[in-house]
This record gives C-alpha cells, sequence and structure tokens, in this order.
C-alpha cells in the first residue's frame, strides 16, 4: 500500500491542521488522494448520528464523495482515550476493520494519507496501541509536532517509539511557527536523524486553501506527494 499517517507528538498539536493542508496540496497537484480518519473520539451527535468533526474536515480538504462510514470507521461520542471511548459504549476497537479500509482506498487511489488520534502509544485497546497498528499497515509516517518549548524531548520520543517497530518516518513538521526561534528544527534533525519537512506557520485554519497554500511555501511535500 502505498499510504501515510499522520501522528502527533500529543493531542490538540494540530494533526488535522497539517492534515488538511497536505491533502488539499495533493488534490491541487492532480493526485488522486483519499484522506481518512480511522478513529475519532468526541464526535457530537447531530440528528441522531455521530458526526466526526475531523473526519468531515478531511472529506472536505479531499475533495471526497465518500461517506463518512467509509472514511472514519470507529467513532465515539465521549472527547477521551479511544479505547475508553469505545469501552464506554460497550465496543471494541479491532485492527482488522482499521487495515481493511486502508487496504481497500489503498486500491482504489493513488494515494491515501490516514489521521491517527493523539500519539502513537495512544491505546485502541487493553491490548493495542496506535502505533503498533500503523507499524501492521506498512504506511510511513509523518509527526506533526508543535513549535513550541518542550517540543524536542516529545518529538524524539515519537521518533524512538516508530523506529522500534519499524515504521518509516518521513518526516516532521513543526506547526504553527513561533516569533521567537526556539531552535526545535535543529535540534530534532541532528539528535533524531530524522528529516524536518518544515514549519507552517499560523495560517486561517477555517480556509482549506490558504493552509495548502502556507504548506506549498513552507514545508517540502516532495517526499509526501512526489
Amino acid at each position: 500500500m502505498r499510504g501515510i499517517y499522520l501522528t502527533g507528538t500529543d493531542t490538540e498539536v494540530g494533526k488535522t491542521i497539517v492534515t488538511r493542508a497536505i491533502v488539499r496540496a495533493a488534490v491541487r497537484r492532480g493526485i488522486d488522494v483519499v484522506a481518512l480518519k480511522p478513529v475519532e473520539s468526541g464526535a457530537p451527535e447531530v440528528d441522531g448520528e455521530l458526526v466526526p468533526e475531523d473526519a468531515v474536515a478531511l472529506i472536505e480538504a479531499a475533495r471526497s464523495q465518500e461517506g463518512i462510514g467509509d472514511i472514519c470507521r470507529y467513532r465515539f461520542p465521549d472527547p477521551v482515550s479511544p479505547h475508553l471511548a469505545a469501552e464506554r459504549v460497550g465496543r471494541a476497537i479491532e485492527p482488522g476493520p482499521i487495515l481493511e479500509l486502508l487496504a481497500g482506498h489503498a486500491r482504489r487511489h493513488e494515494l491515501v494519507i490516514a489521521e491517527g488520534a493523539g500519539g502513537l502509544l495512544v491505546p485502541l485497546s487493553d491490548t493495542l496501541l496506535y502505533g503498533d497498528l500503523i507499524a501492521e499497515s506498512g504506511f510511513a509516517l509523518v509527526i506533526v509536532a508543535p513549535n513550541v518549548l518542550g517540543t524536542i524531548n516529545a518529538t524524539l520520543q515519537t521518533v524512538e517509539a516508530a523506529r522500534r517497530r519499524n515504521i518509516e518516518v518521513l518526516g516532521v513538521v513543526l506547526n504553527q511557527t513561533p516569533p521567537t526561534e526556539l531552535g526545535n528544527a535543529d535540534a530534532i534533525a541532528t539528535h533524531g536523524a530524522v528529516p524536518i519537512l518544515g514549519e507552517l506557520p499560523t495560517a486561517d485554519i477555517g480556509d482549506t486553501d490558504a493552509l495548502a497554500d502556507a504548506a506549498e511555501r513552507t514545508l517540502n511535500l516532495d517526499p509526501l506527494l512526489g
């Protein structure tokens, strides 16, 4: 399968923002891309149906005609870790349906871009971490890290966790570049021996094309979309 998984160093680091930017850039390059959010918790109920907002945003970014169920296999109402969100509604997250979702789209599309939940060591069940599922999928990894003080440690830990699982790390995107230089990019590249794909500046997060413009200006997208 040709696929990319985006993970974060933590929750709320801008994974969906970066994923939307990359996906729309792929669309504008003429790539047949599909964007997936296989597991999402914290989905509000609208007219009796759970609506995973990140998955909806990815559908828009990809200009896709896919239904929610074809993009997000597991969705839960409570904004907690996926394993607990599933447990609270009497369900269990199994790797098989997610891997089938990824493989099915890989057969139909030129490129599959999937967004994880939180970081690599987020539990999906009592026996499965998200990083283990990504390793089994064979997808390469992009790490999204906030460009803030403390991100060096968290990012290097994520790189180590990926490599222990033999996951190919394509690079790191530093999100929301601050006005003061913190030395994050150089330190992560040096100590992690990992490419820095760029530093995505603050942009209008409501405008997917503006995000794609920012990504094209500031990120090296060729290793992802080349």
